[in-house]
């Protein structure tokens, strides 16, 4: 299957910078100033690669399943998590179809309409991403949850979780502290940051392995790497309304 554009984006990206802003690894960890100081450069425009990536991914995928939904009235579990983790109260039904004088038309139409409740959902998650500032453990999960990613599969022991929740709080450490008080308090190593889970073995393998083996079949349309990785990545949604389970 063919990777998708953003991806390879992502990958040449991460290569450049690597190529760009790391020195050759020194046996004795011996560094200038100077190279210190573009290692910690690498982290923080590493950092913001990787999280565009993942919150545009993220987007694109709820975009695939509402597009599904308004075409042919698919559901899928990326809107049935969208809905779930929204945060949102979901009215019940009213007790009549006809708008009462004292509601606004929209809305009557939000708690009739299951496709309004969807919209507001689609809109929560927007604000989560154009919030997002992070790629710790916390952001990641407000990023994946509501898109159908299972949580058994993000569990603390998965590497590529780990991985990227230390380097959100290294990455942390550059951007909130003096160059004199991170150099103090955690002099950033090449070497580790070529070991933080950002090579391409460890974007091509994780975070998910385990989602391919699911026999739930509707996860297909959500999984990572699949469509964080992967072009145009067939949906295979959920029985719409009236066709059976």
């Amino acid at each position: 299957m063919p990777e998708s554009d953003r991806f390879i984006t992502l990958r040449t990206q991460l290569n450049r910078l690597k190529d760009e802003f790391l020195p050759e690894i020194s046996p004795t960890s011996s560094y200038s100033e100077s190279q210190l100081s573009k290692t910690a450069a690498y982290r923080v425009l590493a950092h913001a690669e990787i999280e565009s990536y993942l919150e545009e991914r993220a987007w694109e995928v709820v975009q695939n399943a509402k597009t599904l939904w308004d075409t042919s009235g698919k559901n899928t579990r990326t809107l049935i998590c969208l809905l779930g983790f929204s945060d949102l109260t979901m009215d019940k039904p009213p007790d009549t179809l006809k708008k009462p004088s004292n509601v606004k038309q929209d809305n009557h139409d939000k708690r009739l309409e299951i496709t309004e409740k969807i919209n507001s959902a689609i809109k929560s998650f927007k604000k989560v991403i154009d919030n997002n500032h992070g790629l710790k453990e916390k952001n990641i999960l407000a990023l994946l949850l509501p898109i159908g990613i299972n949580s058994n599969d993000l569990d603390p022991n998965n590497t590529w979780l780990a991985n990227m929740n230390t380097f959100g709080q290294k990455r942390g450490l550059v951007v909130h502290k003096s160059a004199t008080s991170y150099m103090t308090t955690q002099t950033p190593d090449p070497a580790n940051e070529l070991n933080i889970g950002l090579t391409q073995d460890s974007w091509n393998n994780e975070p998910l392995q385990a989602q391919r083996s699911r026999r739930n079949e509707d996860l297909r349309d959500t999984a990572l790497p699949d469509v964080m990785r992967y072009k145009n990545p067939t949906p295979n949604p959920l029985p719409a309304c009236g066709e059976g389970a």
